[in-house]
């Protein structure tokens, strides 16, 4: 009767040991098959939860001192042939069609340095933007092939180089980099921010040596970021014929140039990743001693 149960018994450990680990084999089994889905699952969970990054803005109302360059006697720029436009006409264009397209946002103001065929002297230019209490100073150009870089086409955008009133010439670069992206989108080649030094050794009155260009030391004294937008070039054709032929193609680059101030003053929502962009050093009237770097921006967009 012992032996009987003790094999009774025996059996059942048996049995009960097979079960068990059958159990356990039906249960990896089972999580190898719904672990990938699991994974899945929570990747999309965590993809779709994610928020967008945004700031709140500073100012809600904006000036902008919008400079078509040249003017009058002074044509800037000029193709090669007498059917090609003339600079200081585009940046006329340029400006007014920026100021139509910023006009439908009530909060941002917009005043021109010269409304017609007339030329301001540079040293008019930015004390009208002071005299407007302009928060941005725009001054608008194109370009022609010169011996200060290696490009004969394309944007690029002039910026103070930071030596005075640091955080301001931030500004201005980080609006530079706004310009660039939004041109570019518009098929133009973009070539990056440039700076250019004094080749007459001035100084700011920190000592360090001045921006080249009078309208950029100047706004940056007065505290208003101020940049130099040169679109393209009039003495390329390939420019020319694509972005500088028609009126509508000339209101396509001012488009992109309102989308860029627009973005830059009102932009809450954190751009996914930072917009790297080219920067050029100009330290001499001939290009031999130019420094090239690159520079990364935070930018905020419009949603």
């Amino acid at each position: 009767m012992k032996k009987n149960i003790r094999k009774v018994l025996a059996l059942m450990l048996v049995l009960c040991a097979s079960i068990s680990g059958c159990g356990t084999k039906k249960q990896t089994t089972q999580e190898k098959t719904t672990s990938p889905k699991t994974a899945a699952k929570e990747v999309m969970t965590i993809t779709s939860s994610k928020k967008q990054e945004t700031r709140k803005l500073k100012k809600s109302n904006w000036i902008i001192e919008l400079d078509p360059g040249h003017g009058g006697n002074d044509s800037g720029a000029v193709g090669e042939t007498n059917d090609q436009p003339q600079e200081k006409d585009i940046n006329l264009k340029i400006a007014k069609y920026i100021k139509q397209e910023l006009s439908k946002n009530s909060n941002i103001k917009v005043y021109l340095t010269r409304t017609g065929d007339t030329k301001p002297e540079l040293g008019e230019r930015v004390p009208k933007a002071v005299q407007d209490k302009a928060d941005l100073f725009v001054s608008l150009h194109n370009n022609a092939k010169g011996e200060i870089v290696d490009y004969d086409h394309g944007c690029t955008v002039l910026v103070p180089t930071g030596n005075y009133n640091k955080e301001v010439s931030q500004q201005a670069q980080l609006l530079g980099c706004y310009f660039l992206k939004y041109l570019e989108q518009t098929g133009v080649e973009n070539q990056g921010l440039l700076m250019r030094t004094s080749e007459k050794n001035e100084k700011y009155p920190n000592g360090k040596i001045r921006d080249y260009y009078r309208v950029i030391h100047n706004s940056i004294e007065k505290g208003i970021p101020g940049v130099i937008v040169e679109h393209s070039f009039v003495d390329n054709d390939n420019d020319v014929e694509q972005f500088l032929k028609d009126d509508s193609k000339i209101k396509k680059l001012a488009q992109a140039d309102a989308k860029a101030i627009r973005d830059y003053c009102l932009g809450t929502v954190k751009a996914e990743k930072e917009e790297k962009q080219k920067v050029t050093l100009i330290r001499d009237s001939k290009g031999k001693n130019n420094k090239y770097s690159s520079k990364k921006f935070k930018l905020y967009y419009i949603n």
